[in-house]
């Protein structure tokens, strides 16, 4: 951890000296053409050469590169996924605007404690029960439910009935007015009773559910927050889908998961508890008469060197644009290349407000929980835990208004393997036992039956057409829910949330349109003596880099290493085009141009 460190104080170093000297070189920069003295306003004197090489590498480096390397990385984010990230924003300079306004979103620095802190900046990770996890034999779930898939749910059209007055016989129907009640009875056990379930058979497919459910959309400020602003992993999703790449992420501490678990990010809602790993520390700091939980300090930085990257962009951006008034503008016209650092400077000052409001974490920290205890029992490891998701037993907590626990609801079954099958039953107090054979949710066979119990559903012309010769579609099981998580404490909203997404929404407003009004007054739209080329290849730069960069920012969703080179190279071939042109459009007017210098 100490190599990128003093790397990067060295690459700050640097790029500082070379800003101050190149501004002591050059304390007035003007274009004309070459060879020639312009007499300033002022009365001083420039003399234009052509501009050689450096010239160029200094304005691509002080206005486009530098734009790259303000952008944020994310908690625990690999160095190829960051490297690739900054380069997409180099290509697209909108890719790193949702990035930023995102940690403008979340504000980590006005959390309460550093806890919370982390958690809003998704920082947070706990282990949960994935896709392909199996109970053990004798193991007792609490919050267990048998819920009814999809395709089961598809409403069939009903058949007319005979307009006769007797009397007919009806189907027995549930309270709901669903499917038939249907009885079940195991020959197997003679302890069990008769019971109505909705259940078809004595079979059910197994099926991890997640306890948290994200909040509501509560207006059109939510509802534009959630599609132009949050990106994959600032949103309000269920664990389950939220999957930590622990493979590629950095994590504080030792894990090592169990088959059928996984990690995934805390949302930013549900409340982390102090964790004491030893009841010892805590009879010593009774002791010293100290009767609260220590508050837990976590590792982060407010990322002095991004900070200054975005300050020396935007002085840079603004220094350009002040040269561009003149001669600039009078040949190019609006096509001027001191005009196209504006996309870059505006996402960079967005990079700086977030940075300002949002700390940054150089790992992932993880979370403890019943589900991580579970895990460990079978032969997973995780050590360097910073808090819990359970409210110690030993701490008198008063909830906060607006706080909600979230508890697993449910019967409590006990699974048990015979013969190779897996079974359960419920052993809730007072309820009656009926045994249920399950079955794994990612069989091929079960797979294939969903999607075609889906697909039957979806063709509703071909499958009147299959009942009336009397077919019927395949049959699918009910599924049997276990929760995936442990339960947790939800926080209330922040009372300066609806602020955060206002300002959010307008940052985005004034970032896609500013641009366009700052060119119009400099410029007016005037043409002057720019070619049809040039004038093409930067509006296609401009407009291009403002849509693209929704799509192209969606890459930090990307999870493995060559999955995130594919995406790179396929966001290149894709993308790339007009950043390409647009890049060349800035070398070909410098070399007409030439550069001026103070006399």
């Amino acid at each position: 951890m100490a190599i990128p460190c003093i790397l990067r104080q060295w690459v700050t170093t640097t790029i500082l000296l070379g800003v101050i000297s190149q501004g002591a070189a050059t304390p007035i920069l003007h274009h004309g053409s070459n060879g020639t003295i312009i007499n300033e306003s002022d009365g001083s004197e420039v003399w234009c050469e052509p501009s050689e090489w450096y010239n160029i590498l200094w304005f691509w480096f002080a206005n486009f590169l530098l734009h790259a390397l303000s952008v944020r990385s994310l908690p625990g984010e690999s160095w190829i996924s960051s490297t690739v990230f900054k380069f997409c924003c180099l290509l697209v300079p909108y890719t790193g605007v949702r990035r930023g306004l995102c940690l403008i979103l979340r504000a980590s620095n006005l959390a309460g404690d550093d806890l919370q802190a982390a958690a809003r900046a998704n920082a947070l990770c706990m282990v949960i029960r994935g896709p392909e996890w199996r109970p053990r034999d004798g193991q007792v779930v609490d919050g267990c439910s048998i819920e009814t898939s999809k395709a089961q749910k598809c409403p069939r059209r009903r058949k007319r009935r005979p307009s006769s007055k007797k009397p007919f016989a009806r189907e027995p129907q549930s309270e709901k007015g669903g499917e038939p009640e249907i009885t079940i009875v195991d020959t197997n056990h003679s302890d069990i009773t008769p019971v109505q379930s909705p259940i078809r058979g004595n079979e059910v497919t197994l099926k991890t559910k997640d306890l948290y459910v994200p909040p509501p959309d509560r207006g059109v400020i939510d509802k534009l927050t959630k599609w132009l602003i949050e990106t994959h992993r600032f949103q309000s999703q269920p664990p389950t889908a939220n999957i930590v790449d622990h493979l590629n992420v950095k994590i504080h501490g030792v894990c090592q998961l169990a088959p059928g678990y996984a990690l995934s990010y805390i949302p930013e809602d549900m409340k982390v508890y102090s964790h004491i790993k030893h009841q010892r520390s805590l009879s010593i700091s009774r002791l010293l008469g100290v009767n609260h939980t220590p508050d837990i300090k976590l590792a982060s930085t407010h990322d002095v060197p991004r900070i200054l990257f975005s300050i020396i962009q935007t002085v840079m951006g603004g220094y350009s644009l002040y040269k561009a008034r003149g001669n600039q503008i009078e040949r190019y016209g609006y096509a001027a290349y001191g005009l196209t650092v504006l996309p870059y400077m505006m996402v960079s000052v967005i990079n700086l407000i977030g940075s300002l409001l949002s700390s940054e974490y150089e790992t992932v920290y993880l979370v403890h929980s019943a589900i991580m205890d579970e895990m460990k029992l079978r032969g997973g490891l995780c050590d360097g835990v910073v808090g819990t998701l359970e409210r110690p037993s030993h701490q008198t907590y008063v909830y906060i208004d607006g706080e909600k626990e979230t508890r697993p609801q449910g019967q409590m079954n006990e699974f048990a393997y015979s013969s190779g099958q897996l079974h359960c039953h419920d052993t809730t107090d007072g309820s009656p036992k009926v045994e249920l054979q399950v079955s794994a949710v990612n069989d091929k066979h079960s797979v294939k039956d969903v999607w075609l119990a889906q697909k039957w559903c979806r063709s509703c012309r071909a499958a009147r057409k299959r009942r009336k010769k009397g077919e019927e579609g395949p049959s699918v099981n009910p599924l049997l829910c276990v929760p995936s998580h442990s339960g947790f404490t939800r926080l209330s909203p922040l009372w300066y949330q609806d602020w955060l997404k206002g300002l959010t929404i307008l940052l985005l407003m004034l970032a896609l349109g500013l641009p366009y009004v700052i060119i119009a007054v400099l410029s007016g739209w005037k043409v002057n003596n720019s070619t049809n080329t040039q004038r093409t290849f930067v509006t296609n730069w401009y407009i291009c880099g403002q849509i693209q960069g929704y799509a192209v920012s969606m890459v930090e969703g990307v999870d493995g290493k060559k999955n995130v080179m594919k995406s790179f190279i396929i966001i290149f071939l894709t993308y790339g085009s007009y950043s390409i042109m647009g890049f060349y459009v800035v070398v070909q007017e410098m070399l007409q141009m030439g550069t001026c210098k103070a006399l």
